[in-house]
């Protein structure tokens, strides 16, 4: 195999509808740097509460830790049907196959579901976590996740059911740049994913307008029941590239793209 680092494919969604026109202003200057803080907050908060509650079992870890990771191609032919997710389960791509771009793909897709604003309202961020977690973890993660992100609505000026404010767009997404097989085994796998995300609050008045971050964020995965589900992760800040090439948009520009760009769903 090629030394080269991989590369991940993605897959254009089905477009999805325009938002209602928001109200018309421009944000301020993004000095984004406390928004940029908290975006890492209401990852890593949670993140490494499903950690702490797993550090003990180590179970789904051993046997990935005996298998050294080789590296994965740069490219080659296009992706069969077997090597691309199933079906859509709570908006997340599900039914993976047991090889390692498969973990990949898994890790990037979770990667973008946990990072978009449907983690904020309970009934979906309920469905999310049930869909992509391993059994054995899952209760411990939704109270956590719950937690967490009850506290963030309040961060970020939000309604209790994690609703905007009247007139403004909460915009919440996260977007892979690319994965790394760091382990893989039969039964479990490690994953790196590198992603810049954007949070904050479209519209006039916003005291959060919508900012960057970048991160990489660490997946561990089991095999449970014929798909990747995920254990444990962890994230840390960068690699961050140089920002200020271009002028900040207004956010009428940026509540119209939240709505009318859907989120890619990655393959390997």
């Amino acid at each position: 195999m090629s030394d080269e680092e991989p590369v991940t494919r993605t897959r254009l969604p089905r477009p999805t509808s325009s938002p209602e026109d928001p109200q018309p202003g421009r944000n301020p200057i993004l000095s984004g740097i406390g928004v940029v803080v908290v975006v890492a907050v209401v990852i890593v908060s949670l993140l490494f509460a499903a950690n702490r509650s797993d550090e003990d079992d180590g179970s789904t870890t051993g046997d990935a830790a005996k298998t050294s990771a080789a590296p994965e191609p740069s490219s080659g032919p296009p992706l069969s049907a077997a090597q691309l997710p199933e079906r859509v389960e709570s908006g997340v791509p599900v039914g993976y196959p047991q090889t390692a771009e498969g973990a990949q793909s898994a890790a990037a897709n979770f990667v973008v579901a946990f990072g978009s604003d449907r983690m904020f309202r309970a009934q979906p961020r309920t469905a999310i976590i049930t869909t992509v977690t391993d059994p054995t973890v899952r209760d411990g993660l939704l109270a956590r996740a719950d937690q967490t992100y009850r506290t963030q609505t309040t961060t970020f000026g939000l309604q209790p059911d994690g609703s905007p404010p009247k007139g403004q767009t909460f915009v919440c997404r996260a977007v892979p740049m690319g994965t790394k097989s760091v382990v893989f085994g039969a039964a479990s796998a490690t994953v790196e994913v590198w992603s810049v995300g954007v949070v904050g609050l479209a519209g006039p008045g916003s005291t959060k307008p919508v900012a960057e971050a970048w991160n990489t964020t660490t997946m561990k995965l089991s095999w449970v029941n014929g798909d990747w589900k995920l254990v444990e992760f962890s994230q840390k800040e960068g690699p961050t590239p140089v920002s200020g090439l271009q002028d900040p948009s207004s956010a009428n520009d940026i509540a119209k793209a939240d709505g009318e760009f859907g989120e890619l769903r990655h393959a390997r």
